[in-house]
């Protein structure tokens, strides 16, 4: 490959704030100026004093992200972690988040997992988004060469990294810690900076094939790339196209996710709380005690099944708590897992122009078309307590009989629950298409001094596909059957027919419906009750269905969106030159302005406007912002090779905005870099970053939802949270009219899922994060090839905005020192009296989630990594990378002056993680071999464990630690030919008992092969 360079390609990546730096050898590794050998300083053309062929070490002012100065990476105070492009095809993933999670900082990603089946939300399924210290991804900034990328989730700032190209990829830089000075908000935790090939030059074409030890999981991948340069070396043009394909993954296919998968429920044997048993235990063969495929039935006043839709009796199992028995004749849980992993295709085209006006002046130009197309399933609907008239030709004879059912008297059979796979999963078939293009010119202003303008334009277009959308009047309307002549003459005639076609309406149904859906709830209905609404019949008590019946009650419900970035940025960059300067040099500088707009708008299908469908009430959504900022950063080299300041240097940032949202808000950074011997460098950052709330957060309608809680006043879960939660809850039961006795035996059993509200709040105000980081690195000359370093963080977002789920809600409200808070405000619960029915008394009835800025969160760590490259002449090159993380805590506060939860050290935050990698090469063979290990971590809270220690036996109180294995071997051709083999979780770890990717993904061994071809000319 030839990539030409000149100085003002440098100078463009000093505007941008991240240009060509070394190659990095290792998956994840500290960008070092010793770093780069074969680099852009050692390119044809460049100053020869510029590289030594020995050890490779640059002297030489580079720019990394981070900052918009071009300097030498030995004066960069804050901690950046770089990724090179060929780490990324040595590690045989070509989901770029899958790799990029092996990074400690990343790890906590959200990825294919849990954009698959039941674990994505609406719109969720197949996306791939950053999140850097765990801290939320609103909260990580994703850039491409140091510029802005259009968000993928409607009202979000989060980038899908599925849209990002992978084989044009350069680098990848993650900088640590606020970054708002830098580029603005949205940096709060962090950076993810991508750096992409430019001045293109010849051709690659690659292609790869993998599929799972159990021959499932397959993944493809075509990546080709071809640039030239025309106009005598002026210009250039590039162009990119890639496609990958993930298979889709079922639990299903895995047998050990079948009836044998054991998980963690209620232990009966331990109803008195004895503090030496096990409150909950594993237990296999897991049933839902009250519902099966084909209805089950109730007959003598219960609630509890008695037959089954077939007319056999329903066998019980043994019962493990709420709404599960170990065996019996109930639904298996194990049908309702949706899936390990979406169907995923992914087709980008990228095309990258430059041209030079004149020898101080360049034009550039990139377009960007991704299209990412992904489909999973999840969870079938469900019914509870429908009330189904006896007149219904399908209810089997045995059952409907007044000596059987005791229903029968008042015209019904109860069927306690159904759940109706036979109307197939619930799940989404999504297109995400982007739409990106940026064009600008830079000049070189002086020698030092450089100038650029840029103009950034970025839409997704987004198309939500939920398929077996069910039509609730139209389910309801279709099960309640009777035969034609019975009903018209009472004499049958073998038509079975729906009632609403005879009576030409639906409210005739009503009487026998009593489960949470009653047709005269809603204005409008779905169709026109009569002889020609197209109604057939539904057999509740079959899983045999007439197609046309599914065809009529199940729709495909369309919900499109709309996303649209503008950025226009100029900078001036560079240094003062002699004139301006200190013992160390010239003061570096750079200053400028921004303008962003950004608009959001989604548009749900009408289907699922009216509340009709099973699911959530959905309504459009549109909103915008636009803000105007300037900022400007300095670089001031204090003192240089002098006794015990061989390098003193200082820099800092600033940048002030202007929201048409929330105002105006400040930013700052300040950094000190000190080496008192060229071998070892001490550095540190402090900045105040913030976040704007985004347009979701603002603007987002009153939207319906579902959720089943645990309430946290519940007699047993009363002294499972802060100290204040049992005088709380006691204070707002009685509040209600509830008795001592009543507040006593208290479940909060709701016994169904709750409707609430999501919305926005207008009145949100920024978020504000202080950051703290200081560290070291040592790279002894007396050992040649070797870097170590080490650096401390410190995070704490102050008045954090805070969506809580319905069960976090109820425990915000109760954990509080008082009940006086926001999101008691947003809880409704059923009084005594009143005329609701006294069984309900105090139980939850709705809730409103709402957005706040009340919550705190922060973060402490240590980072630290060790490198070491040796040359031999015979034996190789042999490069060692390990890169790892100590998290101190992660802690979490509700609301203010509510306990303080600590995170670290339980499921998802483990307290270390190490990423290991050896690479070899020996002439034209390449070996490596990387580890990825994090350490057990809690199964449940911290504040769970505490206030009930014997929750599971101390066995299972940790998860497993993750400890895999990956290995990949590459043979090179003479003419640049590659052939590559590889295999990653070589042992085969598995996820933890009760998990089903966790600690590592179901997927398993993988094995892969591909090929890579390279061409320094097109060739014409």
């Amino acid at each position: 490959m030839n990539f030409s360079k000149t100085s003002l390609a440098a100078m463009r990546a000093a505007m941008l704030g991240g240009a060509a730096v070394a190659a990095v050898f290792a998956p994840v590794s500290p960008v070092l100026a010793q770093d780069t050998t074969d680099d852009a300083s050692c390119a044809d053309g460049a100053d020869s004093s510029a590289c030594d062929s020995s050890e490779g070490v640059s002297e030489d002012a580079i720019v990394v992200s981070g900052t918009r100065i071009r300097t030498s990476e030995y004066d960069l105070a804050n901690p950046v972690v770089a990724i090179d492009d060929e780490a990324i095809q040595n590690s045989g993933v070509t989901n770029l988040t899958d790799f990029l999670t092996e990074a400690p900082a990343l790890a906590g990603s959200y990825n294919s997992n849990d954009g698959s089946g039941s674990n994505a939300g609406i719109g969720g399924v197949g996306l791939n988004l950053l999140d850097l210290r765990n801290l939320g991804t609103q909260r990580t900034l994703l850039l491409i060469d140091g510029r802005r990328h259009v968000a993928a989730v409607p009202g979000d700032s989060a980038v899908d990294v599925n849209s990002i190209p992978i084989d044009l990829i350069e680098r990848v830089d993650i900088v640590t810690g606020g970054a708002s000075a830098i580029y603005g908000a949205d940096a709060v935790t962090g950076v993810v900076n991508f750096i992409t090939k430019r001045d293109f030059e010849g051709y690659t074409l690659r292609a790869q094939n993998g599929i799972s030890e159990q021959g499932d999981g397959n993944s493809r991948f075509v990546a080709v790339t071809v640039g030239t340069n025309f106009a005598g070396g002026r210009g250039n043009i590039a162009a990119n196209f890639e496609y990958g394909h993930d298979d889709r993954l079922l639990l299903s296919q895995r047998e050990e996710f079948g009836p044998r998968f054991r998980a963690f429920y209620d232990n009966q044997d331990d109803l008195n709380d004895d503090p030496n048993v096990p409150d909950r235990v594993l237990a296999a063969d897991v049933n839902y005690l009250d519902s099966s495929p084909i209805s089950a039935i109730d007959t003598d006043f219960d609630f509890l099944p008695d037959f089954l839709g077939d007319g056999s009796r329903y066998i019980p199992g043994t019962f493990l708590g709420s709404f599960f028995e170990s065996g019996g004749s109930g639904t298996p849980v194990s049908t309702y897992g949706g899936e390990i992993l979406p169907e995923i295709d992914r087709f980008i085209g990228n095309l990258l122009f430059s041209y030079d006006l004149t020898d101080d002046i360049r034009f550039f130009a990139e377009g960007k078309y991704a299209r990412v197309d992904s489909a999973s399933a999840g969870q079938p609907t469900f019914d509870f307590f429908i009330g189904v008239p006896t007149d219904n030709p399908f209810i089997p004879g045995n059952i409907n009989d007044p000596a059987v059912n005791a229903f029968d008297p008042l015209g019904i059979v109860l069927v306690t629950g159904r759940d109706n796979l036979d109307l197939g999963r619930r799940g989404e078939d999504n297109r995400r298409e982007t739409y990106r293009g940026v064009a600008g010119i830079e000049a070189d202003i002086t020698d030092t001094v450089a100038f650029e303008i840029s103009y950034v334009y970025g839409q997704s277009d987004n198309t939500v596909r939920q398929t077996n959308t069910r039509y609730n009047d139209r389910f309801y309307a279709a099960l309640d059957a009777v035969d034609e002549g019975e009903f018209l003459n009472g004499t049958p005639n073998g038509n079975l027919v729906c009632r609403s076609n005879l009576t030409g309406d639906a409210t005739s149904s009503s009487q026998y419906v009593t489960g949470a859906f009653f047709f005269e709830d809603y204005p409008t209905l779905s169709f026109t009750p009569g002889a020609n609404s197209g109604c057939v019949p539904f057999n509740l008590f079959s899983n045999q269905q007439n197609q046309a019946a599914l065809d009529w009650i199940n729709t495909t419900a369309v919900d499109t969106s709309t996303i649209k970035q503008q950025v226009v940025s100029a900078a001036l960059s560079g240094d003062f030159g002699d004139g301006f300067s200190l013992w160390g040099g010239p003061i570096g500088f750079a200053v400028g302005g921004e303008y962003r707009k950004e608009e959001s708008s989604s548009n749900p299908d009408p289907v699922n406007t009216t509340g009709l469908t099973f699911g959530n009430a959905l309504f459009p959504e549109t909103g915008s912002f636009d803000v105007f900022e300037g900022f400007a950063e300095m670089r001031i080299p204090i003192v240089q090779d002098q006794p015990f300041f061989y390098d003193l240097t200082a820099n800092g940032a600033v940048r002030v905005s202007d929201y048409s949202t929330i105002g105006t808000t400040f930013t700052y950074q300040g950094g000190l870099v000190w080496a008192p011997v060229p071998d070892f460098r001490v550095r540190g950052t402090y900045a105040q970053a913030v976040r704007a709330p985004n347009i979701g957060e603002l603007f987002a309608p009153s939207n319906q939802t579902f959720a089943f809680i645990d309430d946290p006043c519940a007699f047993d879960s009363r002294d499972n949270g802060s100290d204040t939660r049992e005088a709380n809850c006691i204070d707002l039961l009685q509040g209600l009219g509830l008795s001592d006795a009543e507040i006593a035996t208290f479940t909060g059993d709701a016994g169904t899922s709750l409707p609430g509200l999501s919305t926005g709040n207008i009145d949100l105000g920024e978020e504000t994060a202080k950051t703290l980081t200081f560290g070291a690195i040592f790279q002894p000359t007396f050992i040649p090839g070797l870097i170590l370093s080490a650096d401390y963080y410190d995070v704490k977002i102050e008045d954090a905005i805070s969506t809580p789920s319905a069960t976090t809600l109820l425990e915000l409200c109760v954990d509080a020192v008082s009940l006086d808070n926001a999101f008691c405000d947003n809880i409704d619960r059923t009084p005594v009296g009143g005329g609701f029915d006294p069984a309900d008394a105090g139980i939850v009835r709705g809730f409103t989630l709402q957005p706040q800025n009340v919550a705190a969160f922060s973060t402490k760590g240590i980072d630290f990594s060790a490198r070491y490259r040796k040359q031999t002449d015979k034996l190789g090159t042999f490069n060692f990378s390990l890169v790892g993380n100590h998290l101190i805590s992660l802690k979490t506060q509700g609301t203010p002056g509510a306990e303080i939860v600590e995170n670290a050290g339980v499921r998802g935050d483990p307290e270390w993680q190490v990423n290991f990698d050896f690479n070899w090469t020996l002439d034209n063979i390449n070996l490596n071999y990387g580890i990825n290990f994090f350490d057990k971590t809690l199964r449940y809270s911290r504040a769970t464990i505490e206030g009930d220690p014997d929750i599971v036996a101390p066995e299972y109180l940790k998860i497993d630690s993750k400890f895999v294995h990956d290995m990949q071997l590459r043979w090179t051709t003479d003419d640049n030919m590659s052939f590559y083999v590889g295999v990653n979780n070589i042992f085969d770890q598995e996820p933890d008992v009760g998990l089903t990717f966790y600690p590592v993904s179901a997927v398993g061994r993988f094995f892969y092969a591909g090929i890579r071809i390279s061409g320094d000319q097109l060739g014409f």
